[in-house]
């Protein structure tokens, strides 16, 4: 008898250590995944899995993170979707290590061999907002168990081999749309906003060409900003553009070269702690800038005789209206530009005048700088990013990185900043230190402003259904809020 009450106090204590386990387990996910679209998500308890079993999870994990990378998503979010995804087929004790040049899963539980896998991600330059929605939309449904691993996996396929929304030219043509309003809010003339878009192609072709023949995208950048500057001298030379509106065109493509999504994510994943992802933009953002100055200095002596206009040309301020209108014409081009549907027009547009807006009332009506009111437009942006896009089921970035290169981008500042450094004129290191600032405001306050938004669309969510008290996310089953309008049909669709 007492031998038989031991067996069962051992079973009892071996089943409160397993359970504990479990917790423990539990809470490390939650807490690797709060903050993000599955905190809410019913996960079911991880089960063991045969070499085989998991090496197809962990490939497919890999393949999604690396879709997801060059669709344009941040770092954060491909983590928190690979952790998802695995959870949802059972699998505990998964690591993931995301940097500059790939990303690594490994499946170790205590006890047997660990499973350790890799992949290397590709270009960071990429960016597709509409392939991006579909696999947002696909971990979703993946993670909530709405998919089978079978049917996610030919989802991925689909839309990693599918055809992008908008043919080449057409994307190209938003391209060219966003060069002319840009150069509206440059202050440039219906000229020269008729001009900016063919300097655009030219420069764009160029590079397509030289990038085609293996040229580093280091020097493709400097031909690109000579090609640029060439062509709009030229142009001035011949009597087809004055001085200043030569300004504008430039300072309208100076803009379209700036590299938006590494500007943003390196913000992001400094904040977020993947320190060597924003090493590794870093690098690439020092880099570009390098590149751009060598392209500036290599023609810089075609630029000397227009001293006088480098010393006074600034953005004249349109009329509101006006300066809205193109910043919300500029969105629609520059969604198109970077794969965007027309579901993702409305919002982004949307959020580019939202911008836009906040910027102007802080400069004309408050006198703010321009780092300041850049910042405070972009929290707005991020803000109403954050709480809209759940409700949406449209990506964050798809909302806001449209609208940022119309709306807050110091593209005329940062151009004449870079003229008058090559031209030594007094104080021009000090106003391109003010407009590296204002650069750097805006992946900062879209980032805070992401937070802000996160953190009241939770606590509105916890108080309209009950769920949770706003401390930590709940983990009633089927948890996860399904994008807005989309049917478990839509996973995979483009």
């Amino acid at each position: 008898m007492r031998h038989v009450l031991r067996k069962r106090r051992e079973a009892a204590r071996a089943r409160q250590e397993r359970l504990q386990r479990l917790r423990r387990d539990d809470r490390t996910l939650l807490d690797r995944l709060y903050g993000t679209p599955y905190e809410d998500v019913a996960f079911p308890p991880p089960r063991p899995l045969d070499d085989a079993e998991a090496v197809e999870i962990l490939g497919f994990a890999l393949r999604l993170g690396r879709a997801l990378f060059l669709a344009g998503a941040e770092t954060r979010r491909i983590e928190s979707s690979v952790v998802a995804v695995t959870a949802a087929w059972g699998m505990g004790s998964q690591e993931v290590d995301i940097n500059a040049r790939s990303i690594q899963v490994q499946y170790a539980p205590e006890g047997r061999r660990p499973v350790v896998m890799l992949k290397v991600m590709g270009s960071e330059d990429s960016r597709d907002l509409d392939r991006l929605a579909a696999l947002e939309r696909l971990t979703t449904h993946a993670a909530s168990g709405r998919l089978t691993r079978e049917a996610a996996a030919g989802a991925l396929d689909r839309i990693e081999t599918g055809t992008s929304r908008w043919p080449w030219w057409f994307g190209l043509g938003g391209g060219a749309v966003l060069a002319a309003m840009l150069c509206v809010l440059a202050s440039g003339t219906v000229r020269a906003a008729l001009v900016s878009p063919l300097v655009f192609l030219l420069a764009d072709r160029g590079a397509w060409a030289l990038s085609r023949g293996g040229l580093p995208s280091f020097f493709v950048t400097v031909a690109q900003t000579v090609l640029l500057l060439v062509a709009v001298t030229g142009l001035t030379a011949a009597g087809g553009l004055s001085h200043a509106e030569a300004a504008s065109v430039i300072a309208a493509n100076v803009i379209l070269l700036l590299p938006i999504f590494t500007i943003i994510s390196l913000t992001e994943d400094a904040i977020d702690g993947f320190r060597s992802m924003a090493a590794g933009r870093a690098v690439s953002l020092l880099a570009f800038f390098t590149a751009l100055g060598c392209g500036f200095l290599a023609v810089g002596f075609l630029l000397r005789g227009a001293d006088a206009d480098a010393r006074s040309t600034a953005l004249v301020p349109l009329p509101v209206v006006l300066s809205l209108l193109t910043s919300a014409i500029g969105a629609l081009g520059n969604t198109v530009f970077m794969g965007g549907g027309p579901r993702i027009v409305p919002p982004a547009v949307t959020t580019a005048v939202l911008g836009a807006g906040v910027k102007l009332a802080c400069v004309d009506a408050f006198g703010w700088s321009a780092p300041l009111a850049t910042g405070l437009a972009t929290v707005v942006m991020g803000l109403a990013a954050a709480v809209l896009s759940p409700r949406t089921g449209i990506p964050v970035r798809a909302f806001v990185i449209p609208g940022i290169a119309g709306g807050v981008l110091p593209g005329p500042d940062l151009y004449r900043s870079l003229l008058q450094w090559l031209l030594h004129v007094e104080g021009a290191g000090a106003y391109l230190v003010s407009t590296m600032a204002s650069v750097a405001a805006i992946g900062i306050g879209v980032v805070f402003g992401t937070l802000l938004g996160t953190g009241a669309e939770r606590r509105w969510r916890y108080r309209s259904t009950g769920t949770g008290t706003g401390a930590g996310p709940s983990r009633t089953a089927g948890g996860t809020v399904p994008a807005a309008g989309e049917p478990e049909r839509d996973a995979g669709a483009r």
